[in-house]
């Protein structure tokens, strides 16, 4: 069996608790991962809650998985028992850093693992959600926002860089940061500080069963923190991390490797050792990487809709995720593009003060921009109105029926949901304004996505459902539409079909399409003249099934649930 994978490498990442075990025990838990999967790396963690490895421990156990051939790492999960600020409550152990004990003792931690490792890795809990008396007194007037992104980008100085560096000079830190985006700054991760003060980053993409998940994260977001990550800092995202938990199905784990392989990961790391040592998630996994590493050296470098997420954004969270599953494939930055593409602007872009200049300019030189409701709400007053003639009406309305493209005073197509979705209903000027989609209700339509024209450049609106996930309920005709739209000066193909699939693009005209859905869905491929479609992914030759007369050709892939195709679009 291959010891390396050739488009990303392997990691296990072992907690404290996980390798209490001896060697001998060790050694036949490593024979099952390695029996099934390229392990090139494993990240040894000596800290975490109570539980602190002694220096020989961490020393005998990176002797044992060398002599295997696999690569060592350090790990510290930065928790503390309840042992420290003892009478006050603390979510999941997180320290405070207030208290000189609680900092003294996660200093130590820092040390012991730069003693041993030249590579160390900081699990998701680098944050703080203590409330103590002396945190309250230390905040003083400031949020708590601004407090605990100030203090922890101090940890990072004075805690961690600097006492490791004075350890081993030539030790890497890596920061990783968890999957719930839009909330870092209430807790302290700062991603516009801690960046340039790490050696690297790392991204978590687990994503699970966000319909039994308290933190209600789209499975799309496997994919697109990551891609937000690499525009944070290019080439220094050392990779993805995911786990088993809560995966309701098997197709769920497999799926987080999945995208996070389609985003470019250099490296995925399993969390953890004592979850999967004896678990049937492993052979499944083993044989997705196969499949996914015979492809992935194919594929280019990711494009999409630009989304601007300033650092620090919160507002209509997670909106780029639902239309990422529209199969709208989409590239978070934090820094406001200088193209004239597509740029998506929701209302977490109001944390940037300057951006209605920056829209203008934006628009001027030629650009397309889709601002959302929310965005459009948040910034009445403040400006947005040069952009539209939209005002919210404070109004809601159930809508079941659609419409789109006007012809003279009616509309060239009408379809219909399954199920009601609830909008937030917008007035508008006619002709001022113009529509590209409606929602009907009886003898009345409301605004679904508007366009207005300015400077050169051309500002859409998208109206957002209350419930964002009821996006994936719009008719087949309105998701080909707004995917159209969106994606028409970006891709060089057309993919018609449902909601809930994933759509990922390369810069080379290759692409993947995931389904999402429960139920086999197909969807359509149109490729202009002189153009074909290649699979990437073996099988038979493609050929396609109608070709119009304007010679654009026709492709019709179906899927079954969580399955995907890799494509590339050729010369004919």
């Amino acid at each position: 069996m291959a010891t390396h994978y050739d488009s990303f490498q392997l990691a296990i990442f072992c907690t404290a608790h996980c390798l209490n075990s001896d060697l001998a025990q060790l050694s036949k838990e490593m024979d099952f991962f390695q029996k099934h999967l390229n392990v090139s790396k494993v990240y040894v963690e000596n800290h975490r809650g109570d539980t602190s490895l002694t220096l020989d421990r961490l020393r005998e156990l990176k002797v044992f998985f060398e002599e295997r051939g696999i690569e060592v790492a350090g790990g510290i999960t930065p928790t503390l028992g309840e042992a420290f600020r003892p009478g006050y409550n603390r979510l999941f152990g997180g320290i405070c850093y207030t208290e000189q004990a609680s900092r003294d003792h996660f200093q130590a931690a820092v040390e012991t693992a730069a003693t041993v490792f030249d590579e160390i890795i900081l699990d998701d809990f680098f944050f703080t959600n203590c409330c103590c008396d002396d945190c309250l007194e230390q905040k003083g007037t400031r949020s708590w926002e601004e407090f605990r992104l100030e203090l922890m980008t101090e940890v990072s100085e004075n805690l961690v860089m600097r006492p490791a560096r004075a350890i081993n000079p030539d030790v890497k830190i890596v920061i990783k940061y968890p999957n719930w985006k839009e909330s870092y700054a209430a807790s302290g991760y700062n991603t516009e500080k801690q960046p340039a003060l790490f050696d690297a980053i790392y991204t978590g993409t687990e994503t699970r069963d966000p319909a039994i998940s308290q933190q209600h994260i789209p499975r799309y977001a496997s994919y697109s923190l990551l891609r937000f990550f690499e525009h944070v800092r290019p080439g220094l995202n050392g990779g993805a991390w995911f786990d088993n938990l809560d995966c309701t199905y098997l197709d769920y784990y497999l799926e987080q490797a999945n995208l996070s392989v389609f985003g470019k990961a250099r490296e995925l790391t399993l969390f953890c050792y004592s979850l999967l040592k004896d678990s049937v998630h492993v052979p499944a996994l083993g044989h997705q990487l196969e499949k996914l590493d015979r492809f992935a050296g194919k594929l280019g470098e990711p494009i999409g809709v630009q989304v601007y997420e300033p650092h620090h954004a919160h507002g209509e969270d997670h909106l780029y995720d639902y239309l990422g599953m529209l199969g709208i494939p989409m590239e978070l930055t934090p820094h406001f593009p200088t193209g004239t593409e597509m740029l998506l602007i929701t209302e977490n872009a109001t944390r940037d003060e300057q951006i209605i200049e920056r829209m203008k300019t934006y628009l001027r030189g030629g650009g397309q921009v889709v601002m959302t409701s929310g965005f459009l709400r948040k910034m009445r007053g403040k400006g947005v109105e040069e952009f539209t003639t939209l005002r919210p009406t404070g109004k809601r309305m159930d809508v079941q029926q659609f419409a789109a493209d006007t012809e003279s005073c009616t509309f060239a197509t009408f379809s219909q949901a399954e199920k009601p979705i609830t909008y937030p209903v917008l007035d508008y000027s006619t002709n001022g304004t113009w529509q590209s989609i409606v929602a009907m209700n009886g003898h009345n339509n409301i605004p679904v996505l508007m366009y207005d024209n300015y400077g050169k450049g051309k500002v859409y609106t998208l109206v957002v459902p209350d419930n964002a996930a009821d996006l994936w309920k719009l008719p087949e005709p309105i998701v080909t539409q707004l995917r159209h739209i969106m994606t028409e000066k970006l891709l060089p193909y057309k993919v018609n079909g449902p909601a809930n699939v994933g759509l990922f693009s390369y810069d080379n005209d290759s692409f993947v399409l995931e389904s999402f859905d429960s139920v086999p869905r197909q969807w359509e491929v149109e490729l202009p003249l002189g153009k074909r479609l290649v699979s990437l992914t073996g099988g038979n030759g493609l050929s396609p099934t109608y070709q119009s007369a304007d010679g654009w050709s026709t492709y019709k892939v179906r899927l079954s649930p969580a399955t995907l195709e890799a494509f590339q679009v050729i010369e004919a």
